[in-house]
């Protein structure tokens, strides 16, 4: 069982540059999750940054469209370069999780059969890319998702991780619309290394800072806390009027309820 007072702060902000990895050191964050970098020549320089400002780049978030595992393989392996630089320039830098969906939303994911078909093969190309970034040095994180999009419940993302050991659960705790978190995290908490946190009002995807919202944080940090979570609390917060600082003294009362 572990501490959630152990737990890092985290953010998700887009590219990043040494200018912005410094800016996150003053506010107190120590890691973020980025979407790529200022210049690919930078990659091998990102390690030196790391240890000038004491903040690490703990993950990619590789790109949530136009193309997602569940496309056709032809569309899918056109786009697959780009997921690949990203994947290869973060194995130059030692970033260790790179984070994906597992499909976009499309009016025909409502239908049981043709999800069937894409998730079969949103299945196989996670497992392809997951070989990829192991390759490289890293672990691909499959998000949970809201709405009709696929992996939005605990037996979709089983599924998922049973496809591939080396998947693993990237728990974006605003996503969830068919199940209480306390009971997700009991069936497939164990597969969680990383988060994406804020806020919502149950009905849909809000990306509120936390306490602006429904979840109940402390049953969640301690459902957390149960399946030995190790990972960071990573805010993907919409902007509202907050900092970067503030994220850090967010995460601190959370916390200590």
């Amino acid at each position: 069982m572990t501490d959630r007072k152990m737990w890092k702060t985290g953010l998700s902000f887009g590219a990043v540059s040494e200018a912005k990895l410094k800016k996150a050191a003053i506010d107190g964050l120590d890691l973020v999750e980025i979407n790529g970098i200022d210049d690919p020549a930078n990659w091998e320089k990102v390690p030196q940054w790391e240890k000038n400002f004491g903040v690490k780049v703990w993950s990619i978030h590789l790109p949530f469209g136009p193309v997602y595992p569940d496309d056709p393989d032809d569309k899918w392996e056109s786009f697959l370069s780009v997921h690949k630089a990203l994947i290869e320039g973060g194995g130059i830098a030692g970033i260790p999780y790179m984070v994906i969906h597992a499909s976009g939303e499309h009016r025909e994911l409502a239908s049981p059969e043709t999800r069937e078909i894409r998730m079969q093969r949103s299945i196989a190309h996670l497992s392809a890319l997951s070989d990829l970034c192991k390759a490289n040095g890293s672990t691909l994180c499959v998000e949970v998702l809201p709405r009709t999009c696929l992996g939005n419940c605990s037996d979709e993302i089983q599924r998922i991780m049973d496809s591939n050991s080396d998947l693993r659960l990237c728990f974006d705790v605003n996503h969830l619309l068919k199940e209480d978190h306390v009971e997700f995290v009991k069936k497939v908490g164990k597969y969680a290394v990383t988060t994406h946190i804020s806020d919502y009002d149950f009905i849909d995807e809000k990306h509120w800072f936390p306490l602006q919202g429904q979840i109940n944080w402390r049953a969640l940090q301690s459902a957390l806390e149960l399946v030995d979570y190790k990972g960071p609390f990573l805010y993907e917060t919409m902007p509202m009027g907050f900092t970067w600082a503030d994220v850090k003294k967010n995460h601190n009362y959370l916390k200590n309820l």
